[in-house]
């Protein structure tokens, strides 16, 4: 059976039979951890496939030298708090919650992998926004084409990255 780290390398290469693997194996203890923060399975399973989900989208990123399990259990506790937030309730735990069960010496590649895991900043940007800093920055595009291609000024497009930009900052800095 291939390790972790293996299998994150082969995911980070483009072999999803990888990532299938990884859920197998992880997927029912990352489901039990979101149940317990979220009291909802249906919630819980969902935020263990949004995890998932966001691993795949990022996962040029993984540092196969760390724990799997500490990127995915951060990226689960992570998405059960916005749940949380979205429905405006707090958890039936006292105090805080419970940290994933992830070792501290992952402690280093988890703030790195959070840096990374900003999927939801991105999600809240609208579709003309999310466009203007995918074509600019994904597919580095000139902003005078990016201009053409939407029917804007050059000027208006200049605009909308910097205050993409900032709001992106601003929510990378609100999280740190």
């Amino acid at each position: 059976m291939a390790e972790d780290r293996d299998l994150a390398a082969q995911l980070k290469a483009g072999n999803t039979e990888a990532l299938e693997q990884l859920i197998m194996r992880w997927r029912s203890g990352a489901e039990a951890y979101a149940n317990s923060v979220l009291h909802d399975p249906q919630a819980a399973e969902d935020a263990v496939q949004e995890a998932f989900s966001r691993i795949y989208a990022l996962r040029s990123g993984l540092d196969e030298k760390c724990s799997f399990s500490a990127y995915l259990f951060t990226i689960v506790r992570r998405i059960c708090i916005d749940t949380l937030r979205k429905q405006r309730r707090s958890p039936d735990l006292p105090g805080e919650l419970p940290e994933p069960p992830v070792e501290s010496a992952e402690a280093e590649c988890i703030r790195n992998w959070e840096r990374l895991n900003r999927l939801h900043l991105l999600a809240a940007l609208d579709e003309t926004d999310r466009k203007l800093l995918l074509a600019f920055s994904l597919e580095g595009k000139p902003t005078k084409q990016i201009a053409r291609e939407m029917n804007l000024s050059d000027g208006q497009v200049r605009v909308r990255l910097h205050r993409i930009r900032r709001k992106l900052k601003k929510g990378l800095d609100n999280d740190a």
